[in-house]
């Protein structure tokens, strides 16, 4: 019985951090803004060693990777990766992956600047006007962070709302350039 009290305040300590995570969302203004203080307040909410992103090198996301790039946080923390390579790491389209082992492909996922020493990982991938244009991947040193069969429909939750702001901030970016 001890053990289920437990088990439900860790699940609810979890839950509140997504949320608050989530309730920060609209204040973050632009994409800059938007990537630097959610990786930041990831990494602090849920101490998670290693967060970084994965973009798609298409030419229609040049303007986000070349803002992304003039983030003094961020650029260390870019991935640019070819899309074909990306969409066989996703196997599960827009879902979370969570891996443990076998790691070699994911490790296209890592930035060419830095290498992070993982043994599990969190790939959530971003969506841009609900086309997947890369992910968001939380690593960590221990193989028991991330576990296939883990359920992910919190990170899934923070994932889609994170994807329908960054849709916001960039239609919003678009009409005011024209």
């Amino acid at each position: 019985m001890r053990d289920n009290v437990e088990i439900l305040e860790k699940n609810e300590e979890i839950a509140r951090k997504f949320r608050k995570i989530e309730e920060n969302l609209p204040s973050f203004l632009n994409v800059k803004d938007l990537f630097e203080k959610l990786i930041i307040q990831i990494q602090e909410e849920f101490n998670i060693p290693f967060v970084w992103i994965s973009i798609i090198n298409e030419r229609n996301l040049s303007s986000l990777v070349q803002t992304l790039k003039s983030s003094q946080l961020l650029k260390d923390r870019l991935n640019i990766i070819d899309r074909s390579a990306f969409l066989n790491i996703l196997a599960n389209g827009t879902k979370p992956v969570l891996a443990n082992n076998h790691l070699r492909s994911f490790y296209k996922l890592q930035p060419l600047k830095k290498k992070y020493f993982i043994k599990s990982l969190a790939v959530a991938p971003i969506t841009l006007n609900n086309e997947i244009i890369g992910s968001i991947n939380y690593g960590d040193p221990s193989n028991h962070r991330y576990q296939p069969g883990m359920d992910t429909t919190l990170l899934e939750k923070l994932v889609s709302n994170i994807s329908l702001h960054l849709s916001e901030i960039m239609t919003a970016s678009r009409q005011k350039t024209t």
